[in-house]
């Protein structure tokens, strides 16, 4: 993919990951902390439907300008301003994981945005009756009060577990796999996937300090009162994002549609087949 400096905001510089592979757009949200280019077996999926793909690298990673705290809602100012840099006048939004917020507020506040898939997603901290991450483990959770104030303290934290994010074998979180998921492993876009988890932390650990923050805060819109077609996309075996977040998105936004696959973790239900069959009714 092509990368792209995308002047967003007065000195607010975005890095934009682009592969034109077609005359429909797609804005595609990556999770965290994962910028990071599409593989080419992807890339030929969206081709084959005739779209294009933009991927947004959000604030303090790689190229992406620090511009502090901020809801998920001022994302889409971001958003609007790589789709006319590109000179597309709608698209359609995809988002995974700590993306999947990202695309709810393309559908809720750019009029032109058309449709939006949602992978594995988070619901809103502030959801009335739910929360979001009742199954996390504790160690996660234990640090959302010092993440909502940005304390000093989280910069030594998160410096010190970026150096056990990078040394993980990612292959390893798949010893007990079924079949499916082992074959998946090692296609080539699961290997070319694994292979850029450094990309995260070229600039740093700002980005992932920022994206994390922005998931344990109010999004900064009503996610229920989104209209346009949404699909929402998870796997009953996911253990970073439960699905109970896209059941909640589920019952309380209209005319959503849900896809649970039976099975499927959290990296597998974002894979050729699923974006394939996803892609065939959007």
């Amino acid at each position: 993919m092509e990368i792209l400096l995308i002047e967003t905001a007065p000195g607010v510089v975005n890095q934009t990951y682009f592969h034109r592979g077609g005359d429909k757009l797609i804005v595609w949200h990556h999770g965290i902390p994962a910028p990071r280019p599409m593989s080419p077996q992807m890339l030929e999926v969206f081709s084959a439907f005739g779209y294009s793909v933009a991927a947004p690298v959000r604030q303090g990673y790689q190229k992406s300008t620090v511009v502090g705290p901020r809801p998920v809602s001022d994302d889409v100012e971001v958003t609007k301003a790589v789709v006319d840099y590109l000179g597309f006048k709608e698209f359609k939004t995809i988002g995974y994981s700590g993306g999947g917020p990202r695309a709810l507020a393309d559908l809720a506040l750019a009029d032109n945005c058309l449709a939006g898939i949602a992978f594995a997603t988070l619901a809103p901290v502030d959801a009335p009756g739910f929360d979001p991450f009742a199954n996390a483990p504790e160690e996660d959770t234990a640090m959302m009060p010092e993440l909502r104030e940005m304390k000093p303290e989280l910069r030594t934290m998160f410096e010190n577990w970026r150096e056990g994010f990078l040394a993980q074998d990612q292959s390893a979180f798949f010893k007990d796999a079924d079949e499916d998921t082992r074959k998946w492993l090692e296609s080539p876009d699961a290997q070319f996937r694994f292979a850029q988890q450094g990309l995260a932390f070229e600039s740093g650990i700002d980005g992932w300090m920022l994206d994390e923050r922005s998931i344990v805060v109010p999004y900064g819109f009503d996610v229920t009162a989104i209209t346009k077609p949404l699909m929402l996309i998870t796997g009953d075996k996911d253990v970073n994002v439960d699905m109970s977040c896209s059941v909640w998105l589920h019952e309380n936004i209209p005319g959503s549609e849900l896809k649970i696959y039976p099975g499927m973790g959290h990296s597998r239900v974002f894979a050729l087949d699923t974006i394939e069959a996803a892609l065939t009714n959007f």
